[in-house]
């Protein structure tokens, strides 16, 4: 059986700020990582000869491509900012709109 862990600090008044805040910290812990892998494999390609050193950052994506990125992002956004919206529309609601 665990141990309780100590009590989170807190730096709000309200504390559903601070768990937001612990939230963005972690995401962004996940993004440096990710950043270091991506970066990582980048060389690993460049060092095999497999990618060109810079490929990646003068690829040009087609219009399919382009499509299909816009698409990704706006499914991350719907799914990172789903609190949010969901918000919205019950205040919209709330108010008659």
């Amino acid at each position: 059986m665990s141990s309780p862990k100590p009590p989170r600090p807190t730096f709000f008044e309200d504390t559903a700020n601070d768990r937001l805040t612990a939230i963005i910290t972690a995401l962004t812990t996940e993004l440096a990582g990710l950043t270091d892998r991506v970066a990582t494999l980048e060389a690993l390609l460049n060092d095999a000869g497999v990618l060109a050193p810079g490929a990646v950052d003068h690829h040009v994506l087609t219009d399919e491509q382009q499509a299909a990125r816009r698409a990704r992002h706006a499914a991350l956004t719907d799914r990172v900012f789903y609190v949010l919206q969901e918000e919205v529309h019950y205040l919209a609601e709330q108010a008659g709109e």
